[in-house]
């Protein structure tokens, strides 16, 4: 029999991580609240019952001597909250709305009575948010869905902040924004608890998760005066939270598509002749969310695909047909001066000649040392003095297809195609109630992108384009335990 043992230095890495993990509670909010009799005086000892609407997972909290109770950290969504003590009959408060980072004060009046009837507290005034002086603007998932998003970034929403300015991109790079005049590399981050943000090498802030807009509850932008726990920024904080699964099944599919054969081309490129570009973008998905064992463990699923199609030109500068069998007679600058070019192998100190030919404007021969017998200088290369890699090299650029500009003959070759920007985005989450006052979750995000230039050249011949098909890959991993 095998006997295996934990190596004591991972085992306490591990502890380490638990305990940095249990921290991490940004990304909930909880309730506070005094009972008390209609008399003003305080209940102590009261029973106080939260229970989360989607998953009817139950938090017991008792009222201290004063009649107060605080709740522990929830995770956001509808809750229904119930308080009762003996001798008097219990009060109900239904369908109260928590957001991320909110802490809401609900009080309760008892009446004497039997603990079996039951008062359903409506009339009063709504439950307040009374214990935080943070500045911030919460979206929820509602809005999320119903707001018209081009090309679905969530972080778009951004900018109904009050303070925004900036811009939001679609890469992990190009999230270039601030608040209220602080600097874009003063900007944070946070989903599900665990900050996103890192540094560029260019000295800006990346992300490594775009959730799906359908994978998202809701988030909040904290511009102000939050609370030392997002210690990372000394700008604002953008707190994201994902969804959860509930106890009931949900789900949905979608399909975005854009094409340019739908689209007319406007005045002046008709007047000019010149078609309409092509455009294809579809954007895909679908979400589920539901239990994997009623009231104890649930899932959420996300997938995104993005296939974009862009139409783009190129103009490049191609060796003429001239140039390629060594005669550049013809090569001027842009002021119309023949630009000279020299023999390196008939260099006398300082001094390099010129290549000769003869009265016919024919290359002299070259002889043994690579210099060539004396005649008129001109501008054409002996083919023996061809060098074999710059004639490799040549075979994989295209000849010019348009003219060039005067003089120069740059820009003499034009091409046209299309980009293409390929997405796929997975977000997973598994919540799981261990006892009603022990709670876990875990969520992995995965996000590759790849950016495809346009190719110039045939397939043969694309080597020499330079093109760099970029491929980013983005994970993120997130745990909790409470």
């Amino acid at each position: 029999m095998k006997h295996r043992h934990v190596h004591p230095f991972l085992f306490c890495i591990v502890l380490l991580s638990l305990s940095a993990i249990a921290l991490a509670q940004s990304f909930t909010g909880g309730f506070v609240g005094t009972v008390k009799n209609t008399n003003g005086e305080v209940v102590a000892n009261a029973e106080i019952v939260i229970t989360q609407v989607q998953t009817n997972q139950t938090f017991t909290v008792m009222t201290n001597s004063s009649g107060y109770y605080t709740s522990p950290p929830l995770a956001v969504g509808v809750y229904r909250i119930e308080a009762k003590a003996t001798g008097f009959r219990r009060a109900v408060r239904n369908d109260i709305t928590l957001q991320v980072q909110q802490v809401l004060n609900a009080d309760f009046t008892l009446e004497v009575g039997a603990v079996s009837d039951t008062v359903t507290v409506t009339a009063e005034q709504p439950v307040l948010e009374a214990t935080t002086s943070v500045l911030g603007k919460v979206v929820d998932n509602k809005r999320i869905l119903e707001l018209p998003l081009n090309s679905r970034n969530v972080y778009s929403l951004i900018q109904l902040t009050p303070g925004f300015s900036g811009s939001v991109g679609n890469n992990y790079n190009q999230m270039n924004y601030s608040v209220n005049g602080a600097r874009p590399t003063m900007m944070d981050t946070v989903i599900d608890g665990v900050t996103a943000s890192f540094p560029t090498v260019n000295g800006f802030t990346g992300i490594s998760v775009f959730p799906s807009v359908d994978a998202i509850q809701e988030f909040k932008v904290m511009g102000a005066t939050y609370p030392a726990e997002f210690g990372r920024s000394l700008g604002s904080v953008l707190n994201v939270v994902f969804k959860s699964g509930t106890n009931q099944l949900h789900g949905s599919a979608y399909e975005f598509l854009r094409n340019s054969v739908f689209d007319s081309n406007n005045f002046f490129e008709n007047a000019a002749g010149r078609k309409l570009g092509s455009f294809k973008r579809s954007q895909f998905g679908g979400h589920a969310t539901g239990p994997i064992i009623k009231d104890k463990t649930f899932f959420m699923g996300s997938y995104e695909g993005l296939r974009a199609r862009n139409f783009a030109t190129s103009i490049r500068s191609v060796p003429t047909l001239a140039q390629r069998n060594g005669d550049f007679s013809q090569t001027f600058n842009q002021a119309g001066t023949l630009i000279a070019i020299h023999n390196p192998f008939s260099t006398v100190g300082t001094v390099r000649q010129r290549f000769q030919c003869d009265a016919g404007g024919n290359p002299m021969p070259v002889l043994a040392d690579r210099t060539q017998a004396a005649g008129t200088a001109c501008n054409k290369i002996p083919t023996a003095l061809f060098d074999p890699v710059a004639l490799n090299i040549m075979k994989f650029f295209p000849l010019p297809n348009q003219p060039g500009a005067a003089n120069t003959n740059a820009n003499n070759y034009a091409a046209s195609g299309s980009t293409q920007t390929n997405l796929d985005n997975y977000d997973f989450r598994i919540d799981h109630r261990l006892s009603e006052k022990q709670t876990f979750f875990a969520r992995y995000s995965h996000r590759y992108t790849e950016d495809v230039p346009l190719k110039a050249f045939s397939e043969e011949l694309t080597i020499a384009e330079g093109r760099v098909i970029q491929e980013n890959r983005a994970r993120n991993f997130v745990m909790e335990y409470t």
